[in-house]
Order: C-alpha cells, then sequence, then structure tokens
C-alpha cells in the first residue's frame, strides 16, 4: 500500500519552471575557437555551510561541463586547466566576475568564456518516489567576449517542483522527467540543457568571411627611394 501510494504520488508531480535568454544587441555570432567555464558563484540566498552535495555553484558548473561533452561543435578549456589558470597570482587578484572572465579567456586563449551565478539551490527533501519539498533551483548566466569584454548572451533559469494537483502546466516536462521527484542537480542539469540552444546561437565555429579590405594586399607606404643624380 504504501509503495502505491509513493506512486501516485509521484504521478501528482509538476514543475514550474522558467528559461529565458537575451542576446545584449543584434550582432552576428562570434567566431569561437575555444570556450571556457568560469566556475559559477553563489548568491546571498543559497545557503551558507552547504554540504559537498548541496554546493549549487560547483553542481550547475559540472551540468555545464557535461553538456560541453555532449556537443561536438566547440572545443572548451578542460575543468582542471580553468582551475590551474584561477590558482596563478595574475588571476588571484582580478576581482568582479566580469573582469574575472576576461582575464581566465585570455590566460586559455579563449574567445569567449561562460559565468554565473547560482541563486538558489534547495535539495528535495525525501526520495524519487516521494517527498515532503520538491527541489528548487535558480541561476544565471552570462556569455562574455574575451577580445572586446562585451556580454554578447546572457540567460537565466528559475525552476521549482511542485505536486501535480497544485501545477498543472508542465505535464509533458514532468512526464520528461519520469514521474518522479527530481534531485536539484537534475532539475540545474535541465536548466543548461534548455539554455545551450541560446548560447549556441550567440557564439559560431565558422570563421568570418575575409571582406574586400582584408583580400587587397597592404598598401606599398615605404618612402620612395631618391632618384640618382645624372652625369652631366
Amino acid at each position: 500500500m504504501r509503495a502505491r501510494a509513493a506512486g501516485r504520488a509521484a504521478v501528482g508531480l509538476a514543475l514550474l519552471l522558467t528559461a529565458c535568454g537575451t542576446a545584449q544587441s543584434p550582432r552576428p555570432p562570434v567566431f569561437t575557437e575555444l570556450l571556457a567555464v568560469l566556475p559559477l558563484g553563489e548568491g546571498p540566498e543559497v545557503r551558507p555551510g552547504a554540504t559537498p552535495q548541496e554546493d549549487g555553484g560547483a553542481i550547475v558548473t559540472a551540468q555545464i561541463y557535461k553538456v560541453l561533452a555532449e556537443q561536438t561543435e566547440f572545443r572548451f578549456a578542460p575543468d582542471l586547466s580553468v582551475v590551474d589558470a584561477l590558482a596563478t597570482p595574475e588571476l588571484r587578484l582580478v576581482r568582479g566576475t566580469s573582469e574575472r572572465a576576461v582575464a581566465l579567456g585570455r590566460a586559455l586563449g579563449a574567445d569567449v568564456v561562460l559565468s554565473g551565478t547560482v541563486t538558489r539551490f534547495a535539495p528535495r527533501v525525501g526520495t524519487a518516489l516521494g517527498a515532503s519539498q520538491g527541489a528548487s533551483v535558480a541561476f544565471n548566466l552570462i556569455l562574455v567576449e574575451v577580445a572586446s569584454g562585451e556580454v554578447v548572451w546572457q540567460g537565466a533559469y528559475d525552476q521549482t517542483q511542485e505536486a501535480l494537483a497544485t501545477n498543472f502546466l508542465d505535464v509533458m516536462l514532468f512526464w520528461q522527467a519520469g514521474a518522479r521527484w527530481l534531485t536539484a542537480s537534475e532539475l540545474a542539469g535541465i536548466g543548461v540543457e534548455q539554455l545551450w540552444p541560446q548560447i549556441q546561437a550567440a557564439i559560431t565555429s565558422e570563421a568570418p568571411e575575409p571582406t574586400e579590405s582584408d583580400a587587397q594586399p597592404p598598401a606599398d607606404t615605404a618612402p620612395a627611394e631618391a632618384a640618382a643624380p645624372q652625369a652631366p
């Protein structure tokens, strides 16, 4: 009977979610040969003193690397290379997320750097079959072009899992999740997967075509040699 009750509780789940992203301005995608990820920080709403299993910044960062590993269009800097670069005295002195992202990109030779902040990371209370409180995750991502230091895209994800009887809006996503209570890590993974196509739209692996000015050889700016004096 308990198992059946737990099953019915699992079928009564829903996901309240918001995932959105915006480009900073109408501009062509940034040519990207190498992408780097600055480990996400945590905002004031994330509970201090969390266990390693509840480290929202590290978990969302890991989910980003998981999505990157599953795609083949863009190369990305390994996480160990990022850790080594951030440990150097030069980068340890840099303050500010955008400034650290640009400095990291220059150190690794990356074209763009993805960074962000986890503003909420609340694990579920219970199990996959039955929980008294669903997981809740919220974070934002920012994509910075290293050469210019400009933000080329930013997006946010906010999701809380509730009983299906409470909210019936996301039935399809609920069934895709397997009709169960998800972990906060799984919710974070769904968020990264939903935002990734928007990130892809802001960058490109195709080199820009040369313009006419690029195709023309540079003008000869060397001073003309003085004419030799003629013999009388």
